[in-house]
């Protein structure tokens, strides 16, 4: 009986699998070092508005795409956030920074503000070439300025940043997406220094 036991333990725990943990990875945006001399919004405040984007882009799967279009994850890698609350974090980080405006609040805010800033995401992924040789990240969205009162369009624009990745896995089109990212926050503040001059 005690060998029959012997033998069953043996079995049962060698079929077991040990899990590979998953590897967590997040983006933070280069600081803005330059200077703004627009003064048109120091007096206005800001709401940044939670991003509106795809399902696929609220979950913390790390996609990857080959040129057939065909869309895979990342088994053993996973966004921290979501990609969706990650670019709506960092707008609100790099604008706050910015002192183009009197204060900048998160969309869960219950002050009310002059303006709201809309973001849609329309393309937050790392691509492969066909023969997996080449990668890059693209990363798009636009942004309209809306004043709260009227509801009315301000101003919108669309922003974009292609950047190829060093590594071919993720951790390269982590880097690859935080320079993209970085790289469209500029361009952010510069369009709203140019809104409120």
């Amino acid at each position: 009986m005690r060998a029959i036991l012997i033998i069953l333990t043996i079995f049962f725990s060698g079929c077991t699998t040990i899990k590979s943990p998953v590897t967590e990875y997040s983006v933070v945006t280069k600081e803005l070092k330059k200077e703004n001399v627009a003064r048109g919004c120091v007096d206005k405040s800001l709401k940044i508005a939670q991003a509106f984007s795809e399902n696929s882009l609220m979950s913390l799967n790390m996609d990857y795409t080959q040129e057939t279009n065909r869309v895979f994850s990342y088994s053993q890698s996973q966004w921290r956030e979501s990609p969706n609350s990650l670019v709506t974090s960092e707008l609100l980080k790099s604008i706050s920074n910015s002192k183009l405006f009197s204060s900048v609040h998160p969309s869960k805010s219950r002050v009310k503000t002059d303006l709201i800033l809309e973001t849609n995401i329309d393309e937050f992924m790392q691509f492969y070439t066909q023969d997996m040789k080449k990668s890059f990240v693209h990363v798009g969205f636009s942004l309209t300025l809306i004043n709260a009162k009227t509801n009315s369009v301000i101003k919108s624009q669309y922003f974009s940043s292609k950047v190829d990745a060093k590594t071919l896995n993720a951790q390269g089109g982590v880097e690859a997406t935080q320079n993209a990212l970085s790289e469209i926050m500029f361009q952010n503040i510069d369009w709203l220094g140019g809104v409120c001059k």
